[in-house]
């Protein structure tokens, strides 16, 4: 069956890259999925032809069935514009799905399907991935150049927090001002401020992965939009700060670049769970990027946050919706950071390896220590999570990871 699978990816990736008249040429890949018109594009060629990276990048728009048509022919004026840019259909998405077992796990209108603009990233080569949503627009910022420090060594000083997580909507200047937290931040330390240590960086630190705040609306919860309105207007951090291994915060999909060999790490949980009052969903990112801390653990990567900014203009949300959909994610991840933080031991020394661990410890551990107020559904859940989890470490060894 594998040599199959492996066969006929080969096929379909031949002709893919036929198709795209190139191969491993760009090092830099901007990966993103929409259901709307992805006007940020011209944007995002406004700032990278500004900064000279245009021979660096290419962007793949990751489509769904209800994209609208305007979103291809966008992505077709921008490349003939100069910035490579590929939009990615359905029909494409299911003769290249063929070639990977992974494919029929991930649903039609989630946007799970990002991760196969990931897959995508790596069968042509890329070094840096770069991952943003359609509603991420580019400040004066060199956004390529910023996210490029992604794979570069850290010499400075890191941040560690004695409560163990780092709230980095403190560099936000708001209006109003509020303590505010990001997505997926735990709740049971909200409330606190920053009580940062400097501390030595190891003598191979990299940096892994580089997570660009946003200024307009923040990537907050549903809890704290419906506390009140709140507008991003200003950031008053440093550049860049990197932190310790033992410090973590969440990780999104938004304006957040990771190294190649981190990729695989880069898990997007696949959502749209049925539980008690609707579906699990909006946490897919931020479980994925609470993986991917756990899973460079004793490894030379660190995740940096600061800059490039980018403006978050979003699109239409309904903030109770998104919090129904958010509430058992949001009741989890406490749970879920306790667990991962003080239990999962990676034993194998490369990161990729490490995915097949993750897995069998959702299994072995998550699903056996669910606290007895999670439904059946959230059992099921991460039974499921774990299975994506294993085909998604597969698909990243078929592309060479």
């Amino acid at each position: 069956m594998w040599k199959w699978y492996s066969r006929r990816y080969s096929q379909v990736a031949s002709g893919l890259r036929q198709q795209t008249g190139e191969a491993l040429r760009k090092t830099c890949h901007i990966v993103l999925t929409t259901i709307y018109h992805p006007a940020m594009l011209t944007a995002l060629y406004d700032n990278i032809q500004k900064h000279g990276h245009l021979d660096e990048v290419k962007v793949w728009v990751v489509g769904d069935r209800k994209t609208p048509v305007s979103a291809g022919i966008l992505a077709r004026e921008v490349s003939r514009k100069g910035l490579e840019t590929v939009y990615f259909d359905i029909p494409q998405q299911d003769e290249w799905g063929k070639a990977f077992p992974l494919y029929k796990l991930i649903p039609y209108n989630t946007d799970g399907r990002r991760v196969f603009g990931y897959l995508r990233a790596l069968e042509e080569g890329c070094k840096i991935m770069i991952a943003m949503d359609d509603d991420n627009f580019p400040t004066d910022d060199d956004f390529i150049g910023g996210h490029q420090r992604s794979g570069q060594k850290w010499s400075g000083t890191m941040l560690r927090e004695p409560a163990g997580f780092h709230n980095i909507c403190e560099y936000l200047t708001l209006e109003p001002h509020r303590l505010i937290f990001p997505r997926g931040f735990p709740f049971q330390l909200r409330g606190h401020v920053n009580q940062p240590e400097f501390v030595p960086s190891p003598k191979d630190a990299t940096i892994g992965v580089t997570e660009g705040l946003w200024l307009d609306e923040p990537d907050v919860d549903a809890t704290t939009w419906l506390n009140g309105q709140v507008k991003g207007v200003g950031y008053n951090g440093s550049d860049l700060f990197v932190l310790d291994q033992s410090t973590w915060s969440p990780i999104n999909t938004q304006n957040t670049s990771v190294v190649r060999e981190l990729i695989p790490a880069f898990v997007f949980v696949t959502m749209a769970c049925p539980v008690p009052g609707g579906v699990l969903d909006r946490y897919g990112d931020i479980w994925g990027g609470y993986f991917l801390l756990a899973l460079i653990q004793g490894t030379k990567y660190h995740a940096a946050f600061g800059r490039p900014l980018v403006h978050h203009r979003r699109n239409p949300h309904n903030y109770v919706d998104d919090l129904r959909h958010e509430y058992w994610g949001v009741i989890l991840t406490d749970w879920l950071l306790h667990l991962l933080r003080n239990s999962f031991k990676p034993r194998s020394r490369n990161v990729s390896d490490r995915l097949p661990e993750l897995a069998e410890f959702l299994e072995a551990e998550g699903v056996t220590q669910l606290p007895g107020w999670g439904p059946p559904e959230i059992k099921r859940f991460l039974q499921s999570t774990a299975e994506n989890i294993r085909e998604w470490s597969s698909a990243c060894q078929q592309v060479g990871v």
